[in-house]
């Protein structure tokens, strides 16, 4: 009778740890250039040569504001607001597998890749924007490159950017 106390115990405290973990996820999560890039929208002067990428800038990282809930059985829904990039995207179709988030955003139809590292801190390893390629490259060429004849096989405009570097969210304050 105690080992099927202990047992009974035990799953519900595993299925309460991973509805729990899920949970931790809710929320509002920001980069950390956020606070300086909304600081630098509400001051930017309305000029044509504004970049318009709020907190961009010259280079640096995008701004991004994630909203997130998750329900039960661990769907994410919520918004993503990229800070001098409007409008705001809703996520739809969001899973939760272990440390790894997908979800793709409305209405640019753009997949995002994230992973957990602890309960503060998520990362986006990888977003794949609709209509840009992203299967193999015509031609068949190995390892994802351009074919033999020189176009890129995966599509989009890559102009030497390199690969994407990945994004920091922290829970927002």
């Amino acid at each position: 009778m105690r080992y099927r106390i202990l047992l009974v115990t035990a799953g519900l405290l595993a299925a309460s740890s991973g509805v729990y973990g899920q949970s931790k996820l809710s929320g509002k999560w920001q980069t950390d250039n956020v606070p300086a890039a909304l600081e630098a929208q509400k001051n930017a002067p309305a000029t044509p040569e504004a970049d318009g990428r709020g907190g961009r800038g010259r280079g640096g990282p995008q701004a991004i504001v994630l909203d997130l809930q998750v329900d039960a059985s661990g769907k994410i829904s919520g918004t993503v607001t990229e800070i001098g990039n409007p409008p705001v995207l809703n996520i739809e179709s969001g899973t939760i597998d272990g440390k790894t988030i997908t979800w793709v955003t409305q209405p640019r139809g753009v997949t995002w890749n994230l992973e957990t590292m602890d309960d503060d801190t998520i990362v986006l390893t990888g977003r794949v924007f609709a209509g840009r390629g992203g299967g193999p490259p015509a031609g068949g060429a190995p390892g994802g490159g351009a074919p033999a004849g020189g176009a890129p096989g995966g599509g989009g405009r890559g102009f030497g950017r390199g690969p994407q570097q990945p994004i920091v969210f922290h829970r927002a304050p």
